[in-house]
């Protein structure tokens, strides 16, 4: 009885959305009262992602889905993630020269220490049974993250940035909780359920990470006060406090805590499959090893500047690995002119869902699309430059798309330098919480070089 009663009430919210929002959702043939198109459900339709098509709607539009923003708000606000177009112009323009590679290239010793200390967490599961290794990346990511863009150091707090991974993990179980139940779009359904509460918990103390980096950097500050430079290239959050005058408190808030957010998930989750992916296929794992040898030979000195583009296989690894696992698999946009695609026209007012995965799995990278094969980006002059989706596309696109490459090659070379890794990709199953995570988690094996 439960669920036919929650089944009706699907339906009628689904009836009652198009009633009173006629025009925001596309009318296929065959409609059925209350039911709409839930029939073409039964047979065997297909749907295709076509990169070209998403280039042109993430090209022409910048709008987010309204959904996204409503159940996003409490935990990111209106950062750069989420926020209108109004705003993200305005925040985009400060935001952009943080991510001058004058300003990344300082970072490279960070990347270097931070990657040292990865491995040498990691030495705590070398020659045992397998483990997850995304947990000690995701700790990583986050401090490092902190100590570059925001120039915070809080790797004095260990058990707390513990507790703040976890919290993210819930925020997102929760997030996608609602997503899945039709009858949690509802706010007066969502504020009265556990789902809500746990949400809120979870929030609570992600926010009080981005309250302690923005208290950090103030105190440092504070006492550095006439070490100021004049360049106006300078790190992410230095530039935020700067502009004091156009952003208010919260504003700084929201765009702290969605680069945090970002800058950790994006990073840690790529290195993740990364691994994995190297550990299913020795032969590909030995073609990066070799290039290791090739730029340092036996030294174990850290990676510069000069070094990262001699790394051309690790970086046609990386690319591959984010073709084939992207961490975010869709975006959304609202239609806010009529867009022309291949063999469609989307109208003004709909709501769309852009397939980056689906781009990046798409039959234009040939017969092997399904296949691990860094080799595909020796010569990309045959390669749809759109199906290449990881960072997005058009001016909303990835802002942190070079710092990101430069700190996961760092850690690649310290960490292929000392291990040898041990997976099995073919086994992992995938879960979808607005970002792709492994339902058992990166499952790899460590062996000392």
């Amino acid at each position: 009885m439960w669920i036919l009663f929650i089944a009706a009430l699907c339906c009628l919210y689904l009836y009652t959305w198009v009633r009173l929002y006629p025009g925001k959702f596309p009318v296929y043939p065959g409609v059925i009262p209350l039911l709409g198109n839930v029939s073409i459900l039964s047979g065997g339709s297909e749907i295709i992602t076509d990169p070209d098509d998403c280039y042109a709607v993430l090209s022409s539009c910048m709008h987010r889905s309204g959904a996204a923003k409503k159940f996003a708000k409490t935990f990111i606000g209106n950062g750069l993630l989420f926020g209108p177009v109004s705003v993200w112009k305005e925040h985009r323009k400060l935001i952009n020269p943080t991510f001058n590679q004058q300003v990344l290239d300082g970072f490279i010793e960070t990347f270097n220490s931070q990657s040292r200390r990865l491995v040498q967490e990691l030495q705590e599961s070398a020659g045992k049974d397998s483990f997850n290794q995304h947990v000690c990346l995701e700790k990583n990511a986050l401090e490092t993250v902190c100590l570059t863009t925001a120039g915070v150091d809080l790797t004095d707090q260990n058990e707390f940035n513990k507790k703040c991974l976890t919290a993210f993990r819930g925020v997102f179980n929760a997030l996608a909780k609602r997503g899945m139940n039709p009858l949690l779009h509802f706010e007066c359904f969502y504020n009265i359920s556990n789902t809500k509460k746990e949400e809120l918990q979870h929030v609570k103390i992600t926010h009080e990470l981005t309250n302690i980096v923005l208290r950090r950097k103030r105190e440092s500050q504070d006492k550095e006060q006439n070490n100021k430079s004049d360049t106006k290239f300078k790190p992410f959050l230095d530039r935020l406090l700067e502009s004091s005058d156009k952003l208010s408190t919260q504003d700084l808030k929201d765009e702290t805590n969605s680069m945090i957010l970002t800058g950790f998930e994006s990073t840690s989750g790529t290195l993740s499959y990364c691994l994995l992916l190297l550990g299913t296929h020795n032969n590909i794992q030995e073609k990066c090893y070799q290039e290791i040898n090739e730029v340092f030979g036996d030294s174990d000195r850290d990676v510069t500047k000069d070094d990262l583009p001699r790394l051309k296989y690790i970086e046609m690894v990386l690319k591959e690995t984010m073709r084939l696992c992207p961490v975010v698999p869709y975006t959304t946009r609202v239609i806010t002119e009529d867009v022309q695609l291949k063999n469609a026209v989307l109208r003004k007012g709909h709501l769309c869902f852009v397939g980056l995965y689906g781009a990046m799995h798409h039959p234009t990278w040939g017969p092997d699309v399904e296949q691990f094969v860094p080799e595909r980006w020796l010569d990309t002059s045959g390669l749809n430059p759109n199906a290449f989706a990881a960072f997005g596309h058009g001016r909303r696109n990835c802002v942190g798309k070079v710092y990101a490459m430069m700190m996961m090659k760092v850690s690649m070379v310290h960490i292929l330098r000392a291990y040898r890794v041990s997976g099995e990709y073919n086994r992992m199953r995938i879960k979808n919480m607005g970002i792709n995570k492994p339902v058992d988690g990166h499952q790899i094996t460590l062996y000392n070089r």
